[in-house]
């Protein structure tokens, strides 16, 4: 997830994706009503009825559409295209730990060339 007006991220490792699982992430990281940028992946189908949502743009990638205007999933799909290099660094990261990595990509990502000064502050 993407907020645009402050570009923060929030990058999870799921193993079951699902529309309720969605719904929850929404529920948990979003404040207040919402725009719902998505592709046309299943699990966003009926996204609008989510008390938060209200509005869901949709992208149709089945028909190539990549982009209407304000409406697309750019942000997220750059975000997820950096990850798989980041992690090459490490040679190999079990599954256990994966959110661990990613968990710190995305600090690291979200506080940019000063992320181990506030990764400091937060520790002390």
């Amino acid at each position: 997830m993407i907020e645009r007006g402050s570009r923060n991220t929030i990058l999870v490792v799921e193993k079951n994706l699902s529309k309720v699982l969605i719904h929850r992430k929404i529920e948990t990281h979003c404040n207040g009503s919402i725009k719902a940028f998505t592709d046309d992946y299943t699990i966003y189908s009926g996204l609008e009825e989510h008390p938060q949502v209200i509005e869901h743009p949709i992208i149709n990638h089945s028909a190539k559409e990549y982009a209407d205007g304000d409406n697309h999933v750019n942000n997220c799909e750059n975000r997820h295209s950096l990850i798989r290099p980041y992690l090459n660094i490490f040679r190999g990261i079990s599954k256990k730990k994966l959110n661990t990595y990613v968990k710190f990509y995305q600090f690291t990502f979200n506080n940019g060339i000063n992320w181990f000064q506030k990764a400091l502050a937060t520790i002390l």
